[in-house]
């Protein structure tokens, strides 16, 4: 019995030492840990699983952070890119135990600073528990930033440059103790381009380098050429370098100066490459070469051309961003005539431009003409810059001549220095297109005549023709037909008196504000008696229109006339839509409607459109490709007649087989501007 008594208690005592032992080992290991977290360098936080919070942070990681930031004792304070614990964090720890995050976080003295955080999940006492190890690695990425953008910035400098640049190297390095000859046919042998720039890709005709690269020298440079052997010799000698070397060589057919520079890549006694550069100066030698024909060939063209040409400098630049009439004083006080040629010489009397040279303004020009000073001002406010600008001037010793001027200032940091000018003389140009202003009148005048009497004729044929049908028939129902067929015609003549009425802008109207959105919905029930059942009419006005002013009566001549005209083109039926919408021009625009804010009306049907040839001649009265009988040819000239007498615009676009637009212009009425407080 105490035998077994004393074998249990040794087991007893040697499972005892074991769980001592076992103790002690944990708790070396434990203060080793302790020993690792507190005194280590690197910043570590302990972080609860459940709720993010530090409760647990050594030396480091204080010093790091800073004792605000850790006194506030949540990983929410760290995060400095929005990240939230539970929200965006919790997850991806539980799900991935061991990992490492990049993120921003905020430290100490309020900066931010990019940290890699490796994170673990471990237990403590049954309890789950972050342990984070952060690494500062901002400068680290800050300088592989930088190092990509340098990387960039050498590859942007070198495939935007005009100039050719290329890399060769070669397929084994080439002792440079060997003789010259044999380097050159070593080199012509090795080398083979390693990069190069879309410049370079050019020369060679192709369109991406991926197209030359790893082609070897020998096959875009011909090694029997002389001139190729001494450039390369020369590269050699001057310590595998050369600067300046002016190679012509005949690419595709055609002789090329191409200035090289070359830089060898030498290390330890080898070539292993060479960079070069070369850039195109074939144009710059022509150019050399033509500069003085160019010179003389202008001298030439200005001295002998009809038009007159000067150039005024100013004495002291003048600042353009004085008021108006300041400007033009100045003007008058320091310009001088620097350049002429012969045709403006003798605009004053003079055979040689020398004689004028020097003269200043106020000599030449009298500063106190209305027209001349007029002339100043419009050019001050262009800007200096006008084209095509009409003036008048009275010569000495001649009556006025009119002038077409095309004047051009050159202004620096704000400041003009010179003026160029063009003047063509139009005063015989204007006298002749005066007298063809007043013979065209004529024309029109007497056409409209023959046509006015041509349809009234027709017309008061018609009402004599029933007038004598309703003799002695008063009280039958066939007179009553009669009676009503002289009202039709007298009807028509009432309606072509309007045309030629609104044709020559003579028609009586009574404007008023109005929206035409809601004019138009008022009037869809006549358009829509005007047209067939195979003709479909759409309209789509926009909301919040600008208002017009306008008058009712014109406004649905104009509509009906268009509308009728959209019905004739489409005989076997089609689609006509009415768009309204506002709309702004602007300066980019072309001129042929002037810039401004306007309610556009479009009339747009899908018929046979209008030919070319007829397009020119559609808004003439009396002018009709209808048959005889069918049409007056004053429908689209009373509607231009009608729409500018309004003020509008119309224009018209158009494609044979598809279709017209006729596109008016009503320019808005401005609301009236609230009056000035006094003070």
């Amino acid at each position: 019995m105490e035998k077994h008594r004393l074998e249990w208690l040794q087991s007893e005592n040697e499972l005892l030492k074991r769980r001592i032992a076992e103790l002690e080992h944990t708790l070396e290991v434990q203060e080793w840990g302790a020993q690792l977290f507190h005194e280590s360098e690197i910043p570590q936080l302990l972080l609860d699983l459940e709720t993010g919070a530090v409760f647990a942070a050594n030396a480091a990681a204080r010093r790091f952070y800073g004792e605000q930031i850790i006194q506030q004792g949540h990983i929410d304070c760290i995060c400095a890119e929005g990240m939230r614990w539970q929200r965006d964090l919790r997850a991806l720890v539980e799900k991935n135990q061991y990992g490492v995050r990049v993120s921003r976080q905020n430290v100490y003295a309020n900066e931010v600073r990019i940290v890699e955080a490796h994170y673990t999940l471990v237990r403590l006492r049954r309890r789950p528990v972050v342990h984070l190890i952060c690494f500062d690695i901002t400068d680290r990425v800050r300088a592989q930033q930088e190092l990509e953008l340098s990387h960039s910035r050498y590859q942007a400098f070198i495939q935007l440059s005009s100039e050719a640049i290329w890399r060769n190297m070669m397929t084994g390095p080439i002792p440079v103790q060997l003789p010259v000859e044999e380097q050159i046919d070593l080199i012509f042998e090795r080398s083979y381009l390693a990069e190069c720039n879309l410049a370079y890709c050019r020369e060679w005709g192709v369109h991406r380098p991926d197209e030359l690269t790893g082609t070897f020298m020998r096959e875009r440079v011909s090694p029997e050429n002389p001139l190729n052997r001494e450039m390369i010799c020369q590269f050699i000698l001057n310590g595998y370098r050369l600067s300046n070397w002016i190679r012509t060589e005949n690419l595709h057919g055609k002789d090329i100066c191409h200035l090289c520079s070359y830089q060898g890549i030498v290390d330890n006694g080898y070539l292993y490459g060479m960079w070069g550069v070369f850039r195109d100066i074939t144009e710059l030698i022509r150019t050399q070469r033509a500069l003085e024909a160019s010179e003389a060939r202008y001298r030439h063209f200005v001295e002998h051309a009809n038009e007159a040409i000067w150039r005024l400098d100013m004495r002291e630049p003048i600042d353009i961003r004085l008021p108006v009439e300041q400007q033009i004083e100045q003007i008058f006080a320091r310009a001088y005539l620097a350049e002429c040629n012969r045709a403006y010489a003798r605009k004053f009397g003079h055979e040689t431009p020398e004689l004028l040279v020097g003269a200043s303004l106020s000599a030449l020009l009298d500063a106190t003409d209305e027209k001349i000073l007029a002339l100043v001002r419009t050019l001050a406010e262009h800007n200096y810059r006008i084209e095509g600008l009409v003036s008048v001037e009275k010569l000495p010793g001649s009556a006025e001549r009119v002038f077409l001027n095309s004047i051009t200032g050159v202004i620096e940091n704000g400041k003009l220095i010179r003026l160029w000018g063009v003047q063509t003389d139009i005063t015989e140009m204007r006298r002749l297109q005066q007298e063809l202003d007043r013979a065209y009148r004529l024309e029109s005048i007497g056409r409209l005549a023959g046509g006015i009497a041509h349809d009234f004729n027709n017309v008061l044929t018609a009402v004599m023709g029933y007038a004598e049908l309703a003799r002695g028939r008063v009280q039958d129902e066939t007179v009553q037909r009669y009676l009503e067929g002289i009202q039709t015609a007298s009807a028509r003549a009432a309606d072509l008196n309007k045309q030629l009425l609104a044709y020559a802008r003579r028609q009586v109207i009574q404007p008023a504000p109005m929206n035409l959105g809601q004019w138009l919905e008022g009037t869809k029930d006549i358009l829509s008696r005007v047209l067939p059942e195979n003709i479909r009419l759409r309209t789509h006005p926009t909301t919040d229109l600008w208002q017009v002013s306008a008058d009712p009566n014109l406004l649905l001549q104009i509509v009906l006339n268009l509308v009728v005209n959209a019905r004739d083109a489409m005989p076997g039926g089609g689609t006509i839509t009415l768009r309204l919408s506002n709309k702004t021009l602007r300066r980019t625009r072309a001129h042929s409607i002037p810039n401004g804010r306007y309610v556009l009306l479009e009339v747009e049907d899908t018929g046979t459109g209008i030919p070319p040839e007829v397009l020119p001649h559609i808004f003439e009265p009396f002018y009709t490709t209808k048959p005889m009988g069918q049409g007056t040819g004053m429908g689209l000239a009373a509607v231009q007649g009608a729409v500018q007498q309004l003020g509008g615009h119309i224009e018209v676009r158009t494609e044979v087989g598809k279709g017209t637009c006729f596109s008016v212009y009503f320019p808005r009425l401005e609301p009236p501007r609230p009056p000035r407080r006094t003070p």
